[in-house]
C-alpha cells in the first residue's frame, strides 16, 4: 500500500515542517518538509553528547509515495533507519506512517525559515511568491 501525495502537501504554508519519529529511545529521527517539495532526514543521538549522526536529502516524493533519496547512506545500519515509501497519513496530516512501519512520525513543528539548510527568508519568500503565481 503506498499514499498518493506531494511533499509540498506535507509542508504547511510557511517554510516547512519537521515530524519526529515516536516512541524512540536510542535516537531522534526527523523528516522535515519544505515548500519546494524537498526532504531532509535527520538523526540526532540522544545523551550528553547528544548531535547529529547523519542526514539526507530527498528531491521528494514519487508518484507511488516513494521518497527518492539524492543518495543512499553510506553505512547499513544507516540505509536501515530511513523510510522509503509513504504509506499512510493520518490524525489530518500530523502523523505519518512509513514502510507499514508500527511507529509514525508525528508532527512536531511547522517553521518560516530554516537558515541552516538554505532556507533564510528571502528564499522562502520567492518560494512562497512562485506558489502563490500557480
Amino acid at each position: 500500500m503506498s499514499i498518493t501525495t506531494k511533499a509540498t502537501d506535507l509542508s504547511g504554508t510557511l517554510c516547512g515542517r519537521r515530524y519526529e519519529k515516536e516512541l524512540e529511545s536510542h535516537f531522534r529521527d526527523c523528516l522535515l518538509f519544505y515548500l519546494d517539495g524537498r526532504i531532509r532526514f535527520e538523526r540526532y543521538c540522544y545523551g550528553e553528547a547528544a548531535c547529529l549522526v547523519f542526514s539526507l536529502w530527498a528531491k521528494g516524493l514519487g508518484p507511488d509515495g516513494k521518497i527518492l533519496w539524492e543518495h543512499e547512506p553510506e553505512f547499513e545500519t544507516d540505509q536501515k533507519a530511513i523510510p522509503r515509501v509513504l504509506t499512510d497519513i493520518q490524525e489530518n496530516g500530523t502523523a505519518l506512517q512509513f514502510d507499514t512501519a508500527r511507529k509514525r512520525y508525528l508532527q512536531t513543528e511547522e517553521f518560516a525559515e530554516d537558515k541552516p539548510n538554505g532556507y533564510g527568508r528571502i528564499k522562502v519568500w520567492l518560494l512562497r511568491r512562485k506558489i502563490k503565481q500557480k
